[in-house]
């Protein structure tokens, strides 16, 4: 996928390429507790003590570390459900450990400033975006939009209120938006392939045009 997906995709999504695939995070949540809204409790309370305990150790970035051995733990499931024995809240300790200490042995260069993106580039990538929102149901594409407004403490609250709205945990809310965003990961992979760059796309969606004040649609009622 080019380097220009991804930066277009950060501003509102997660990296494309990075994270667990489905049928991984799938496999993670029943390793966890079979029980899927258990898993949900416990892999939360999981990422939780992981950004405290790094917080502690001082790791100036802690909730992408603790991410980043979310995906290493993952990308191991296989192996772990046939092997592993004991709490799996302590391997994930484990694998943190490891990978802090790592990152501590390196010294980082300052980061280069990102090059400005291509607009031809740009405006393709936002309307292949916009298409694979369009293709999504209303009330799952409504769920993505709404689930990342905000910033910071705002956006704690905003999320909160998007899962009473849908009479559903926030721990379930999280999940759905995970597969959401894996449905839209496919489809960007997908279209990238078909349409190529320069091609005129539309529409274009206003909630991702540079200083839009709209607000997403509503979920629509019975979601």
């Amino acid at each position: 996928m080019p380097a220009i997906t991804l930066r277009v995709l950060r501003c509102r999504f997660p990296p494309m390429n990075q994270g667990p695939t489905k049928e991984a995070f799938d496999k993670l949540l029943r390793w966890l507790d079979p029980d899927r809204d258990k898993a949900g409790e416990k892999y939360e309370r999981i990422r939780f003590r992981l950004i405290r305990i790094l917080a502690a150790k001082g790791c100036a970035e802690p909730e992408d570390l603790a991410d980043k051995t979310i995906n290493v733990v993952a990308g191991k499931i296989d192996s772990l459900v046939q092997s592993y024995v004991g709490d799996p809240a302590l391997y994930f300790y484990a694998v943190a450990k490891k990978i802090f200490l790592e990152q501590l042995k390196k010294k980082p260069l300052p980061n280069a400033p990102p090059p400005d993106p291509n607009p031809t580039e740009l405006e393709h990538v936002c309307g292949l975006l916009d298409l694979c929102l369009e293709e999504l149901p209303a009330v799952d594409k409504a769920t993505t939009l709404r689930y990342q407004e905000g910033e910071k403490g705002e956006r704690i609250k905003n999320r909160k209120r998007l899962a009473e709205e849908l009479g559903i945990s926030l721990n379930a809310l999280r999940i759905k938006v995970f597969h959401i965003h894996a449905r839209l990961r496919q489809c960007m992979e997908q279209r990238l392939q078909q349409l190529p760059i320069g091609e005129t796309i539309w529409p274009r969606n206003p909630y991702f045009s540079e200083g839009s004040s709209r607000r997403p649609e509503s979920i629509p009622n019975g979601a």
